[in-house]
């Protein structure tokens, strides 16, 4: 065991350090390691990553086509907005759309927009909000971004590794400048090409998989009826919290939100609404059935306040 002395000694060392160098050497245990997380507003969505969104982190979403990544995004940008957080969209794919987005939430008059030309163009600007300290970035998409050196060229010439070289270049440029932002990716699932097994693979290289600290695969669950269907995600990485974890949450193709049905949903996985049979309870709250007590929840304001409020001490 370090004496006090030890430790005194240790200070003075990083004192000195940090003037000569201008640099930051800190204890393990200070506050400034702490991780700040930022709550996407899908209860299920924070549980399974860990308490929500870590700030000063890239998180990538990934999945086939219409799974439900941007609206995931969009959820998280538009709950951040109503904690009076900033946020921007960078729109590489051109398909964003106000009405749809004020429909899942987002508060479109306050919401950054950019629909850059080129990927050099993008990732500019992505890192100038970092360093502006924006809470919430989204790029839609990693797999839309066009290399200047692809604009430039014709449609059959070959450019190997360009995309992946740019997206290295932006992991490597965003530590530094990046002190409270919390940035999504969202990017594509292509066929990987060669071998006797079709491999799934993301456009931008490997670097992605190391420097984002979270990877979340997203796909099309079952169908909720003919209203929409549940958005499964789970965690193939997460350097912050337990990986490997899973979440379901229900997308309605009219934009509707269902809040106090995911609300419902994370407080009986985590036995905060208990369950015995059809039967559900909370405190002295009881009904049968799954929609008898998500409507009891809808009738009475004080009782979701209260399951709301222990399931965040939970989160």
């Amino acid at each position: 065991m370090k004496s006090n002395n030890d430790h005194k000694d240790m200070e003075r060392i990083l004192s000195s350090i940090n003037k000569s160098l201008k640099t930051n050497l800190t204890f393990g245990n200070s506050k400034s390691l702490e991780m700040d997380r930022i709550s996407t507003g899908m209860p299920a969505f924070d549980q399974m990553l860990g308490g929500g969104i870590p700030r000063q982190s890239v998180v990538e979403l990934f999945g086939y086509q219409s799974s439900g990544k941007t609206y995931i995004a969009q959820r998280a940008i538009a709950y951040a907005q109503s904690q009076g957080m900033s946020a921007a969209f960078i729109d590489a794919e051109h398909s964003y759309d106000p009405i749809w987005a004020k429909k899942v939430g987002v508060d479109v008059g306050n919401l950054v927009v950019s629909r850059p030309d080129t990927g050099e163009i993008a990732l500019d600007i992505l890192l100038a909000l970092c360093e502006s300290e924006i809470d919430v970035v989204v790029l839609d998409s990693i797999a839309a971004l066009l290399p200047t050196a692809e604009s430039q060229g014709n449609m059959d010439d070959q450019f190997m590794g360009v995309h992946a070289r740019l997206m290295n270049k932006l992991f490597r440029k965003l530590p530094p400048v990046n002190k409270k932002t919390s940035v999504i990716l969202i990017n594509q699932i292509r066929a990987g090409i060669g071998g006797y097994v079709v491999r799934d693979a993301l456009p931008g290289g490997k670097g992605q998989e190391f420097f984002s600290r979270i990877m979340i695969r997203v796909k099309r669950g079952e169908s909720i009826r003919d209203e929409g269907f549940n958005i499964d995600a789970r965690t193939e990485k997460n350097k912050t919290h337990q990986p490997n974890l899973t979440c379901s949450i229900p997308f309605y193709y009219t934009g509707e939100i269902d809040e106090v049905l995911e609300l419902f949903s994370v407080a009986t996985d985590m036995d905060v609404i208990s369950r015995s049979g059809p039967k559900y309870s909370f405190g002295d709250d009881s009904a049968v059935g799954r929609e008898n007590f998500v409507k009891l929840l809808k009738a009475d304001d004080k009782l979701l306040g209260k399951v709301k409020l222990a399931v965040e001490k939970e989160l």
